[in-house]
């Protein structure tokens, strides 16, 4: 049998994986720390400037010839992730200095795609020709492509810190990077103040790059000392926020023009999701959006006569992507002993300046040596001709009588001691330039070249002077580029406060739920009998109340769930099931619903026999003290109230309840198996409690008796029950002749009353409705409470 060599799968697939996640990471996502860009970028730039020659004053030639040159000769990756790079960079929108001239559509903030390749155009832009200009002067390294025929260089020679100034951003294996563009100018004093100063610390470095200066604009939120962290760490968040006015628009409303945007952001994105809010009425400050914008962004709010433009701005801050944050990641490729290979780290921003400066260094040294030689070579040509100018007539002679260009060579080289370049050199030399004229021109020529090239031997001698150098070149083209600031740094914002009844239209409802728990709200009805409800069902309670007003709904499982009146589905038909709005439970039933309008609310009085009640910690235990509702001359205040099966009641402060909750609700009674709430009603202090049991017994006492519960309680014994007697529901009576409305078994109906049977105390067993047989709840009417005329 053959041998076959067997290798571990594990260890296949983690060599694959990482020799994937270099390439991602070194090939594709992460942009250099010295010329700030990603391998596509800079083989795009340097196609465009090196093999098309598609210069700032020359013509434009079409995106799909630039893509064509790319794909074929530096990135084999695909046409279209060629093009989009070459697009942003051209976006204003997208680079802070972009590098590519589009002519075209190259896409809008808007989020249009460009148009295809075919028809667009593109050369470069000014600065990045000086990502360029001294390429050929063998200033950086260069490496085959990627099937060995050509050359591509590693990096560029950028005369500017790019990774900062345009930022970068990208995903690779395991790793991502997030870099905001900034001023050119502060980045470039950054720079210069770094190249005199070594130990300069990154907070004195903010005294020059304020922060990221996004080609949108924007306020930045941040203070200098999140800033500064965010510089120090190399990673943070930056809180953006568009900028806005308010101007007269025409007709005489006012409006807020929105006229910058959050980097990053979809404009018309933007818009729709302000829209949506709008049409929600969940910012009644607004009645109106539409987009204005040319090539200034204006987009303008139409805001209602009187309403706050501020409480607008402030919902939309919170609620729209109006107010964003971009995350800091300084995550970028760093040089190694290799010329060849750049290693991943996170970096802050000295040290992004630092091996800016060190590059710079470098590229300027190359530079400076590249020119000396060639320096030196031109020099030892025109020492050639001068030797010769000194016998031109002999040289003449020789040339005449050689056999050809060799021979002639070889005795010009014999006779006055020239090495074959010069040689080589005074025989291409044309007749006419051995005029006085032009040999005058050829030794003021030397002169000037000796003096450039010692000059240039200075500088390389001098490590000093060639920093000098470095920071002269910074200073010349921070005044080519640098502009103003389009980013305001606004420092930390003083919060906004608003209530919700701000952003809620104030209008008289009604809340209609029905027994079997479906709710909705209408602005007016005619008879309870003609609301609308499901086949089968029948309507609990219609209560009025403002949309700006809370209703609580009360459960059989002793939860209770608040929510704003605004929030409930407006409709003439069933309207929705509660378990819609809320996280209700197997069997979970409302027993209860208030509305906290105060012109639907009783009012509160104080206890009429001014007797200290036990004001509890919710366990049922506690020390007597008076409470707000025992007349102690404290105002009185209005409470729930509430029983349960067991035949407790707990009476509860209206203020646990009037904010809305979650929807899973709050929890306002403790109970024990079996046990269940029959009953919750808003309680002013001055009713009498009429109580009827299963096993035919009632009982009526003042509600002040019960006490007030600080939270969920277990409650204390307002009837006292036999085995196997449950309390079937409760009434709050405030006349003679009202009570709870029963049901014999027999089907006698009868009213648990105070003109039938004697108001005494809580906690007794009460008296006989009926001796033999059992007591039911009468068919409910719906308790209803009309709004105020």
């Amino acid at each position: 049998m053959p041998i076959v060599d067997v290798i571990p799968l594990h260890e296949t697939t983690q060599e694959k994986y990482l020799n994937y996640a270099l390439s991602v990471i070194t090939s594709r996502a992460l942009p250099d720390v010295r010329d700030g860009l990603k391998p596509v970028q800079r083989r795009i730039l340097y196609a465009m400037y090196t093999n098309l020659r598609l210069m700032p004053e020359g013509r434009f030639r079409k995106s799909a010839t630039v893509v064509g040159e790319v794909m074929g000769k530096y990135h084999p990756h695909g046409d279209s992730a060629i093009y989009d790079a070459m697009v942003r960079m051209a976006q204003d929108f997208s680079l802070r200095y972009p590098l590519v001239n589009g002519h075209g559509n190259f896409g809008s903030i808007d989020g249009d795609s460009p148009a295809a390749m075919r028809y667009t155009e593109a050369k470069l832009r000014p600065m990045a020709v000086s990502f360029l200009a001294e390429i050929k002067k063998r200033t950086v390294a260069f490496r085959p492509n990627y099937d060995g025929t050509l050359s591509e260089p590693v990096v560029l020679p950028a005369q500017v810190p790019n990774l900062l100034i345009n930022g970068a951003s990208g995903i690779a294996v395991g790793m991502a990077t997030n870099i905001p563009p900034h001023n050119f100018g502060e980045v470039i004093d950054a720079a210069i103040a770094l190249s005199k100063k070594k130990r300069i610390t990154v907070a004195e470095l903010t005294d020059y790059v304020k922060g990221p200066d996004f080609p949108t604009g924007g306020v930045i939120l941040n203070t200098p000392a999140e800033l500064q962290k965010v510089y120090e760490t190399g990673e943070g968040p930056v809180t953006m926020r568009g900028e806005y006015k308010v101007e007269k628009l025409d007709g005489g409303k006012k409006g807020i023009i929105v006229h910058s945007i959050p980097y990053g952001l979809n404009k018309s994105d933007l818009i729709e999701k302000i829209a949506d809010h709008i049409r929600l009425d969940k910012v009644p400050q607004l009645i109106d959006i539409r987009d204005e914008s040319t090539e200034e962004i204006r987009i303008v709010l139409e805001l209602k006569r009187g309403a706050d433009p501020e409480a607008a701005m402030a919902y939309l801050f919170k609620y729209t992507p109006l107010q964003t944050r971009f995350h800091v990641n300084l995550t970028c490729l760093v040089p190694t002993d290799n010329p060849q290979v750049a290693a991943p780290r996170k970096i802050d921003l000295k040290q992004a300046l630092r091996h800016f400066l060190d590059f710079r260094f470098d590229v300027v040294t190359r530079r400076l040596e590249f020119e000396l030689e060639q320096l030196e070579r031109r020099i030892h040509i025109l020492e050639g001709f001068a030797i010769i100018f000194n016998a031109l007539d002999e040289a003449i002679k020789i040339i005449r009588a050689s056999k050809n260009k060799a021979d002639a060579s070889d005795r010009l080289r014999h006779r006055f001691r020239l090495s074959e370049l010069q040689a080589d050199a005074v025989l291409e030399t044309k007749l006419y330039r051995l005029s006085r004229l032009e040999i005058d021109d050829i030794l003021a020529e030397l002169e000037d070249k000796r003096t450039k090239a010692e000059k240039i031997r200075k500088l390389l001698a001098s490590e000093t002077d060639r920093r000098r150098l470095v920071r002269e070149e910074l200073r010349a083209i921070r005044k080519t580029y640098a502009d103003e600031r389009r980013t305001e740094i606004a420092g930390p914002d003083p919060e906004r406060t608003f209530s919700a009844e701000d952003y809620i239209i104030r209008e008289d409802v009604y809340v209609i739920v029905t027994r079997d728990g479906w709710v909705k709200r209408q602005k007016s009805y005619s008879d309870v009998g003609a609301i609308r409800v499901r086949e089968g069902d029948q309507v609990g309670w219609v209560i009025g109340g403002s949309t700006r007003s809370t209703v609580a709904f009360f459960t059989n499982w002793g939860q209770a769930y608040t929510i704003r009146i605004d929030q409930l589905p407006s409709t003439t038909g069933y309207g929705d099931p509660i378990q819609k709005l809320f996280d209700f439970s197997d069997k979970e039933q409302i027993v209860g619903v208030s509305v906290f309008d105060e012109r639907v609310m009783p009012r509160p009085v104080a206890d009429p026999d001014l007797e200290p009640e036990l004001f509890t910690n919710g366990s049922g235990k506690g020390k007597p003290t008076f409470s707000a509702a025992s007349g102690d001359g404290a105002a009185p205040s209005l409470h729930v109230f509430v029983l349960t099966s067991a035949g407790n009641a707990l009476r509860l402060p209206v203020g646990l309840f009037s904010e809305p909750s979650t929807r899973s609700g709050r929890r306002y009674a403790r109970l024990k198996e079996r046990q269940q709430v029959v009953g919750a009603e808003l309680c002013a202090g001055d009713e009498n409690v009429c109580i009827g049991t299963y096993q035919g017994r009632g009982l009526i006492f003042p509600a002040h008796q019960i006490s007030v519960f600080k939270g969920p309680g277990k409650g204390m014994t307002a009837i006292r029950l036999e085995n196997n007697d449950r309390a079937l529901g409760f009434a709050l009576s405030t006349a003679a002749r009202q009570g709870l409305d029963v049901v014999t078994s027999r089907g006698r109906a009868e009213i648990i009353r105070p003109t039938k049977f004697d108001v005494s105390n809580r906690a007794n067993k009460g008296a006989n409705v009926i001796t033999r047989g059992t007591l039911k709840l009468a068919e409910p009417a719906p308790t209803e409470r009309r709004l105020p005329v």
